[in-house]
């Protein structure tokens, strides 16, 4: 071991050590429940900001995306502003719906705006997509650690990173992880500043930058094609829009407008800034390491760039990215446990009457979650089909149904059989269309799925208008 790594180790553990404290440390605010679950509903703006731009700057919007472009350059850039653009759209229609009716989940607002067997949907959709996302985060936490330490075995590392989440945020729920967001998106965004002010002198001056990139490098479409751009963004824009662990978010604001002044500017600010961020790194590791595993672009970079105090930190932060997106998703994991399974379908007896017994068993929850998703990551050390399965059925069967009850006022049986009928269609659409055509690699499935959720919801409507009783004479 070299005197930089250990130096780089040594910060690595004083940072983890340094969140930890600072996660725990917020247990002693959380009185009940809805403390634990939705940080009180007190949060202001800022700290919106902070939480929702270090949920989405995981490891696949940071290590992955910048993996993405070194493999397909402009290409990745386009397509990634998916992920930042819906937060301006949920912000300012879907939000303040969520905020206003105080649920706790996208189940919840089904059970609030449509019925029974919606919420029942939603709740099995929610709860695949939550241990999918959280197992897919420890895994990549594990390989993040054992890329950086290659001395420390992947089960330890996944123990290691899994049992610091479940700490903080059983200890703390969710106002230890809105906390602990913000100095991740802090140290996560100057890190990033840093090293692409680094990168950007090398990249500009490159005398032989074209030769040396990839023939469609700086092409918009990468070559692959307009069809496979357009469908790949849109996956991206749908792929996690209302996700649980946004959703939580939507709903945790002081008020209507803190919670859209932190959602919208989260996602302005990630789509301006973000992409040319990840674009300058991503070209300055094409042309100093060029054949190198894709995903190996980001440490590379950081490593060669940086001392080992910097590097040290950022490599920290990097891995903090992780768990704040893996904190996040156990957290509305637990809400979805608690509030959609036990409450709604095991026992209808709220546990209002008796706050410590409700946050007993929110902490209960969030731990045996926690110890599953470790679990899970242990044993599929490689669940990128069931991710891509997850989001593939997610965005067909939640976005139009959450848009119908967000920006209509309508409220009838044939709208809650119809919201139910075009989830069911959408899910068995974007199944048959993901195994049984040839099409799905040049379109992607739950674009496809959103589509037909779509024309059929607006057949729905047409029908309606057509058939419709008219008044009596």
């Amino acid at each position: 071991m070299t005197n930089d790594q250990l130096i780089q180790y040594i910060i690595i553990a004083a940072y983890f050590v340094f969140i930890l404290t600072k996660g725990i440390r917020h247990s002693k605010d959380i009185d009940n429940q809805e403390d634990f679950l939705l940080a009180g509903r007190n949060i202001g703006w800022f700290f919106l900001f902070a939480t929702m731009s270090a949920t989405v700057i995981g490891g696949g919007a940071s290590t992955g995306a910048i993996g993405k472009t070194y493999e397909w350059g402009l290409l990745m850039v386009v397509v990634s502003l998916g992920l930042y653009m819906q937060f301006i759209f949920s912000g300012l229609f879907v939000a303040p719906r969520f905020r206003e009716a105080r649920v706790y989940t996208v189940a919840g607002y089904f059970g609030y705006r449509f019925d029974d067997k919606n919420r029942f949907v939603a709740f099995l959709l929610s709860l695949i997509f939550s241990i999918g996302v959280l197992g897919a985060q420890l895994v990549a936490f594990g390989k993040i650690i054992t890329t950086m330490i290659p001395e420390l075995p992947y089960l330890w590392a996944v123990l290691i990173g899994g049992g610091m989440v479940i700490l903080y945020s059983t200890a703390g729920g969710l106002m230890a992880v809105i906390h602990t967001d913000v100095f991740q998106f802090v140290i996560l965004f100057f890190g990033f500043l840093f090293t692409m002010i680094l990168c950007a002198p090398d990249v500009m001056n490159e005398p032989n930058l074209m030769a040396k990139m990839p023939e469609d490098f700086f092409a918009i479409d990468g070559g692959k094609g307009a069809l496979f751009l357009v469908t790949t963004f849109f996956a991206f824009l749908l792929g996690e829009t209302f996700a649980p662990g946004y959703a939580t978010r939507f709903v945790v604001g002081k008020s209507v407008k803190e919670t859209k002044r932190g959602i919208v500017r989260a996602g302005v600010f990630l789509t301006v800034v973000f992409p040319i961020l990840l674009f300058l790194i991503a070209t300055y590791a094409r042309i100093h390491f060029p054949n190198i595993d894709p995903e190996q672009a980001l440490p590379s970079t950081i490593v060669h760039l940086h001392n080992p105090y910097v590097g040290g930190l950022i490599i920290a932060a990097l891995m903090s990215a992780v768990m704040s997106s893996a904190d996040s998703i156990l957290n509305s994991a637990t809400a979805i446990f608690v509030k959609d399974l036990y409450e709604q379908y095991i026992t209808k007896d709220a546990p209002s009457s008796d706050p410590k017994r409700g946050l007993r068993l929110a902490r209960y929850s969030s731990l045996a979650l926690g110890a599953f998703g470790v679990t899970m990551a242990l044993a599929v050390p490689n669940i990128i089909d069931l991710l891509l399965l997850t989001y593939n059925l997610w965005a067909p069967a939640i976005i139009v149904p959450v848009l119908a009850g967000a920006l209509t006022k309508t409220r009838s049986r044939g709208l809650n059989n119809a919201v139910f009928v075009v989830s069911i269609v959408a899910i068995a659409a974007t199944l048959a269309f993901m195994f049984g055509t040839p099409y799905a690699d040049e379109v992607q499935p739950g674009v496809f799925g959103t589509f037909v959720a779509a024309l059929a919801y607006f057949s729905w409507l047409v029908g309606e208008r057509l058939f419709a009783k008219k008044p009596a004479v």
